[in-house]
């Protein structure tokens, strides 16, 4: 029988692992672009809100900080499609237009997807994860 050589591995743990998502009190939905580099339209749960002009923000499990005023807060996990308006003379306009949303598309709250918004469109099932929510037009970012 041929002998297995093993390897030892060493782990480095991360410093101040972001916290699960499941205990989000707050959550923030970018509303403009920045050097954050985050999409507008999707929410993040808040992982620190030191009170001063930053956030931090729960970003693929990456703790992202975000000027407090390019963010919407809720207290509530989001239940409905984010709409997002450009104008096209925004640089955001190019690339969506590029990808086939136009100038004004939505972001599911489910799953951060985008999707075509067609106008005056009350409800949306998602494309990606396939889950139907109500679209949130009085709020747009």
């Amino acid at each position: 029988m041929p002998r297995v050589r093993l390897q030892r591995v060493r782990v480095i743990a991360s410093a101040a692992p972001p916290r699960p998502v499941m205990n989000a009190k707050k959550w923030a939905r970018v509303k403009r672009s920045g050097t954050h580099g985050l999409r507008r339209g999707a929410w993040y749960p808040v992982v620190a809100d030191p009170n001063s002009g930053m956030l931090v923000l729960n970003v693929r499990r990456d703790n992202v900080p975000v000027l407090r005023a390019h963010v919407d807060l809720s207290e509530a996990p989001p239940t409905h499609w984010s709409v997002v308006q450009w104008d096209e003379k925004q640089p955001g306009a190019t690339r969506a237009t590029k990808e086939n949303l136009g100038l004004v598309y939505g972001v599911c709250p489910g799953c951060a997807g985008r999707a075509q918004l067609p106008p005056q469109t009350q409800r949306l099932t998602c494309p990606e994860c396939g889950r139907e929510f109500p679209v949130d037009w009085d709020h747009p970012c």
